[in-house]
């Protein structure tokens, strides 16, 4: 099920993987792997900022601009995971690739924001990080 879901959510805007004899590997590892590597470092960062950093240490970093900072620490790591997951299942690397790993800089971005509006309440400097919608009461 879990790979079905990756696998339909890269496919649906990159299409079929090049070359094609690796089809199998890029649906049944590849997609999944990546896919749930996403979800778990990405929720790791957003944690990380909102409770390690600004409520246990207290280390004021609630600005809009270190928030990007780990917005954009996330999406490198994003970018790298599936070229990293491509060359250790000795998959060709090709342009399908980059295009893999933009698209999951991509969603990075976007479950790092959900992350965030979902997360950031139980912060005690950061709440209004990366913005006060919605207000904290």
């Amino acid at each position: 099920m879990i790979q079905k879901f990756f696998w339909g959510l890269y496919e649906m805007f990159l299409g079929r993987p090049i070359p094609a004899n690796f089809t199998n590997d890029y649906r049944e590892v590849v997609f999944p792997n990546t896919g749930l590597l996403l979800v778990i470092i990405t929720l790791a960062i957003v944690i990380l900022y909102y409770y390690v950093l600004n409520r246990v240490m207290s280390t004021g970093l609630y600005k809009t601009q270190h928030w990007v900072m780990f917005l954009v620490l996330n999406a490198i790591i994003a970018f790298i995971i599936p070229i990293t997951q491509v060359t250790g299942n000795e998959i060709e690397t090709h342009s399908y690739t980059y295009m893999f790993a933009f698209l999951n800089v991509i969603y990075s971005i976007i479950l790092f924001f959900v992350f965030s509006i979902v997360l950031k309440r139980g912060s005690v400097q950061a709440w209004t990080t990366p913005m006060k919608w919605p207000n904290k009461k």
